[in-house]
């Protein structure tokens, strides 16, 4: 494999992706994350250093959620160095290069960026560089759990996922100051998503937002 600093490679994962899919060398692999994070963009890129022997190797994702019920938007991208090793194969926080992060209304406005969230307070993020898998079924402040935009959960926007312990595992969009003035999808949240629940079984738990009923209703 030619690695030479002027080469993109590009590497499709087993998953969403078909072999007439195939296009040019920017062309993107995908991978599937349930009603999480639904696509995941991979490019490897290469960088020699005269001052080390090894070749250092930076990979960089994108991923790209949707809320189940408002159509609240999260994106972003995070890199970290491939030829490290990670214990048990999870790139952690700590780890990573970069994380910048998105959130996006459901008219697709954006409503504010993070970047290089990984420095802030309270962020925790966790990503298995062997399944290509983000973990985010366990405590927002667990290792398998996701807690990125404002760490704190205070006065920012939040992306985080909700401990098992008490419901059935999901992720949720969370405007700690009503400080955008949407109106709440479902409970006390902007949005949410749960990967083994239909729309219609959240619809049926008379816990989603009036402003959303209708419309969600009329496409079941």
């Amino acid at each position: 494999m030619d690695l030479s600093p002027k080469r993109w490679v590009n590497r499709r994962i087993q998953g969403v992706s078909t072999p007439g899919d195939v296009k040019s060398k920017q062309d993107s692999s995908y991978i599937l994350m349930y009603h999480y994070f639904k696509t995941a963009v991979i490019t490897l890129s290469t960088a020699l250093s005269i001052l080390i022997s090894t070749v250092a190797k930076a990979i960089t994702f994108q991923f790209d959620w949707t809320g189940q019920i408002a159509g609240f938007r999260v994106t972003g991208l995070f890199s970290y160095d491939e030829t490290q090793s990670y214990t048990d194969g999870i790139v952690r926080t700590n780890d990573l290069d970069f994380l910048n992060v998105s959130f996006f209304d459901p008219q697709g406005n954006l409503l504010r960026t993070y970047t290089d969230n990984h420095l802030d307070a309270g962020v925790n993020f966790n990503f298995d560089a062997q399944t290509k898998q983000i973990l985010q079924s366990g405590t927002y402040f667990d290792a398998d759990g996701i807690n990125i935009g404002d760490g704190s959960r205070s006065d920012g926007l939040t992306f985080r996922s909700k401990p098992p312990q008490s419901s059935t595992p999901h992720v949720h969009v969370d405007d700690w100051m009503d400080e955008f003035g949407f109106p709440l999808g479902f409970s006390s949240h902007e949005d949410v998503a749960f990967p083994t629940r239909t729309t219609q079984e959240l619809i049926d738990t008379g816990r989603v937002g009036e402003t959303y009923v209708d419309e969600l209703t009329s496409v079941q």
